[in-house]
């Protein structure tokens, strides 16, 4: 069995939208941002710009704009354009349940960078973003989640609120304007982003829908989404093991072998098979969530030390510099000095 690598990128198209937004509030997106338009990848490869390097390009907006909430703002702008095909398939589906599907099998097109998971419930279903391993920042959530309902509200022929939203990141400012725009409640600092949605939903119908195009739209996405790099399931359900293991200081190999009901040297085997190792995929797992704590200016180095399983902080410092080349608060310098 096989799932998918989050690559942990961005489409070119997607990322156009960021600096149309800039040109018609009479900027000059190159000046805003330091960078040319993103171009289409070159025939053959799979392109994409850098999650990380996305959320860079939010916050130099942001801070020219002065807009606290600019994924909001922005968010709403999206069009089928900026989803590439599978903006396409979305629009020519029969109705908004159709739509959801196809949007849950083809999400890496237009957002590979955490899986997107749906939980059915008594009283509706959940849409959430799986952030165990990686947590975006929160212009980039903001500005997905905004998208979505905004995208969802263009192509369906009936009345589009979730039930409830809620976001990973601390609540910015005032909780108004997000209220407003979802026309429900909304929370803050949520262990899972996403969104409540009551089931009635599923069964509304899209404004122009065109079964016969779908069919040839998914073949071309069926394609591209085969490009991809997958992994084996064995290194998914580990690297999320040690993600929840972590609290409890650095795990071993028996102790996640003995989680995942298997022997040490059972699982060695499969991991070897799979192409990897326990320690390479510990690292991994280190790597991406220290990524993801580093942003959030509320945490110390010595609290995100211990969240990763490090009995010291000088032992995350020397890890984290060992994977880059720069020390955690190097980091966060930088990043405070590129968003001034």
């Amino acid at each position: 069995m096989i799932s998918a690598i989050q690559r942990r990128v961005i489409p070119e198209f997607y990322v156009q939208l960021l600096y149309e937004y800039l040109e018609t509030l009479g900027q000059t997106p190159e000046t805003v941002l330091g960078e040319p338009w993103p171009s289409p990848p070159l025939t053959g490869s799979h392109g994409g710009i850098d999650v990380e390097h996305w959320n860079g390009l939010l916050c130099k907006a942001q801070q020219h704009l002065n807009a606290p909430a600019l994924g909001l703002s922005l968010g709403q702008t999206v069009t089928s354009r900026h989803l590439g095909v599978l903006g396409a398939i979305l629009l020519n589906c029969e109705h908004a349940g159709a739509a959801l599907v196809q949007m849950e099998r083809y999400q890496r097109l237009i957002f590979d960078v955490i899986p997107m998971q749906r939980h059915i419930g008594a009283e509706g279903f959940e849409l959430l973003w799986d952030t165990s391993e990686y947590v975006p920042g929160h212009l980039v959530e903001e500005t997905g989640l905004t998208a979505m309902v905004q995208f969802a509200r263009s192509i369906v022929r009936g009345p589009v609120s979730p039930l409830e939203v809620r976001f990973k990141f601390a609540q910015p400012g005032p909780i108004e304007p997000y209220e407003d725009y979802f026309q429900c409640p909304v929370k803050f600092s949520d262990p899972k982003p996403g969104f409540r949605l009551d089931s009635a939903m599923l069964f509304l119908p899209l404004k122009a829908p065109d079964p016969s195009l779908v069919k040839l739209l998914e073949q071309h996405a069926d394609y591209l989404l085969s490009k991809l790099p997958e992994q084996s399931a064995i290194v998914e359900q580990v690297r999320k093991t040690i993600s929840y293991s972590l609290r409890d200081g650095e795990p071993d190999i028996n102790a996640i072998a003995n989680r995942l009901q298997m022997n040490a040297r059972a699982l060695q085997r499969k991991l070897e098979q799979a192409g990897t190792g326990f320690r390479e995929e510990l690292k991994t797992v280190r790597q991406n969530m220290a990524t993801g704590y580093l942003k959030d200016p509320h945490l110390q180095i010595v609290d995100i030390a211990l969240l990763l399983g490090y009995s010291e902080h000088s032992a995350f410092t020397r890890a984290y510099k060992g994977w880059t080349g720069k020390t955690p608060n190097q980091i966060r310098a930088e990043a405070v000095q590129s968003s001034t």
